[in-house]
């Protein structure tokens, strides 16, 4: 597949409900579901299922602590998101989830949107799309067992049951091997404040600010907000690594196509972007992915399997 510059709209995005495998009750029925709008970001690799999309969550969602063997990042739109006990993200915040590494339980009380970035992190491990999670848990459910409080249950001739981690036994079921976790970066979710952060100027391209919100492991996966003045014309330019624009406010013109609020970009390394308008100012969260540079992606490919 070859790597090319793609926008979306919001209205552009795919919209549907999604049911935790880890949410309250027998088979999720105590929680509910997630409503997903998903873009239908290709990133050139075949390897990379990338899921970027405006989650919205209800109250009374649930799941137990657990760990992802992929990379994460969450944005607040409006609400607050319960993380663990004692400790919630607000409006304007971010956090990033690193592969391996334990969060929750969540409790979540009161609605709350947010933007949401999820994809294989530096271990490369599979993730699997919201489709194929749907089917692994028919086919799980349909061997008899059911999901109850983020755990498989299958019960047994003697009346017990053989209990496993809920998305664990779904990620299986589609794979048909055994997970595995990298061993953990960061003990914790990390936590970003951006109204803390000062905004810099950005020397290269005048008429932003910026405000450099994390950068996190070997292959240095970062996010910053931009501040966009008005009237400013970003220049064009040829990036050393696949960027991904989401339009949080305001919005941008690119190629003659008005890019609304919640509207994004994704931006291959290698490929000359045309100049973006913001004729009335915007600003943008900006996730910047060294490790999905097709050389540095083939490159640690390569790595992996010589350690398999």
């Amino acid at each position: 597949m070859s790597p090319k510059i793609q926008t979306f709209r919001f209205e552009e995005a795919i919209g549907r409900t999604v049911k935790s495998t880890r949410g309250r009750g027998v088979d999720g029925a105590g929680s509910p579901g997630l409503n997903v709008v998903q873009f239908p970001i290709d990133t050139g690799l075949p390897d990379i299922n990338l899921r970027f999309g405006f989650d919205q969550i209800g109250d009374g969602f649930f799941t137990p602590r657990h760990r992802h063997n992929f990379d994460q990042f969450r944005y607040v739109v409006s609400g607050a998101m319960n993380l663990a006990k004692g400790l919630d993200l607000h409006e304007g915040e971010c956090v990033h989830v690193p592969e391996g590494t334990y969060y929750g339980p969540l409790n979540q009380k009161g609605p709350v949107s947010l933007l949401v970035i999820q994809f294989p992190g530096p271990n490369g491990a599979y993730r699997i799309s919201d489709t194929e999670k749907s089917a692994a848990m028919d086919a799980l459910k349909a061997a008899g067992g059911f999901f109850e409080d983020g755990v498989y249950k299958l019960p047994k001739p003697d009346g017990h049951s053989l209990n496993r981690d809920s998305y664990e036994a779904v990620w299986e079921q589609h794979n048909g091997r055994p997970i595995t976790y990298s061993k953990p970066r960061y003990e914790t979710p990390i936590v970003m404040r951006p109204q803390a952060f000062r905004w810099q100027p950005d020397p290269a391209r005048p008429g932003v600010e910026t405000r450099r919100l994390g950068t996190f492991n070997e292959y240095g996966t970062s996010v910053a907000l931009w501040r966009v003045a008005p009237g400013t014309l970003v220049p064009s330019e040829v990036l050393a690594a696949p960027e991904l624009r989401c339009v949080v406010r305001g919005e941008a013109l690119y190629d003659g196509k008005v890019i609304d609020a919640k509207g994004v970009f994704y931006i291959p390394e290698g490929l000359r972007t045309d100049p973006i308008e913001c004729p009335n100012g915007a600003e943008f969260l900006v996730f910047t992915l060294p490790m999905y540079a097709r050389a540095a992606w083939e490159a640690a490919k390569a790595r992996r399997a010589l350690a398999a």
